[in-house]
């Protein structure tokens, strides 16, 4: 494929989202742009925007449309126009998804698939509930209390585990119901497109990477 081709991961909090881009921007010529991600930097810088969403965030409420907006442009406007995006985190409305669509054309791109991970809500809370940020050990990574070799990996690097607010059971299901009431009508809208591709978000992340990238083949293909 000699044009770039630009991907929205889609899925509840916990899907795994961020651990599966990172699998795939190593075999794909993918530019990845989490949008939580780019909150959070905001957040720890404290800036005006930061500050803003803060409070958004800890209760499991999205930041205002107009703020992911300005975020997500200023981040396409910067990156190389020959290399493709992988978007996590972004659109989570009909009418961010919308707003994607004139903001690709404006930079003369556009959407070819959209990948949804399916993940039982209650699997989620599980997930979410028992995962800790390793901070203090270079770029902070999650790792989940069941997994001992990664909370050996954040000692052994000097770090130490951080509970992210929103990862708070009680704050894990309001982020959900915030998923579904919102999020989750732009699957019917991506399907009749044409645009949506389902994967099952079961396994361990390399698997569910591995289903991620046929799915992408199968929608782009020739790339």
């Amino acid at each position: 494929m000699t044009t770039a081709f630009n991907i929205v991961l889609l899925g509840p909090p916990g899907a795994g989202k961020s651990t599966i881009t990172e699998e795939l921007v190593h075999q794909l010529p993918l530019t990845p742009i989490s949008t939580g991600a780019l909150l959070r930097a905001e957040i720890r810088a404290r800036t005006r925007l930061g500050r803003m969403v803060a409070p958004l965030l800890e209760h499991g409420d999205l930041a205002p449309d107009s703020v992911m907006d300005r975020v997500l442009r200023a981040s396409i406007e910067a990156l190389d126009p020959a290399r493709g995006i992988l978007l996590d985190g972004y659109p989570r409305t009909m009418r961010q998804a919308l707003g994607l669509a004139a903001m690709l054309a404006d930079y003369d791109r556009t959407l070819h698939a959209v990948i949804a991970i399916d993940v039982a809500d209650s699997e989620v809370v599980r997930r979410l509930s028992g995962r800790r940020m390793c901070e203090g050990a270079g770029e902070p990574f999650p790792v989940h209390i069941d997994d001992l070799s990664s909370l050996m990996r954040c000692r052994e690097r000097g770090g130490h585990l951080v509970q992210r607010d929103d990862d708070r059971p009680k704050t894990v299901r309001q982020r959900l119901a915030v998923y579904h009431q919102q999020t989750a009508p732009l699957i019917a809208f991506y399907h009749n497109q044409g645009l949506l591709h389902r994967v099952s978000g079961a396994g361990t992340p390399a698997d569910v990477a591995r289903r991620t990238l046929a799915a992408i083949n199968d929608a782009v293909p020739g790339r």
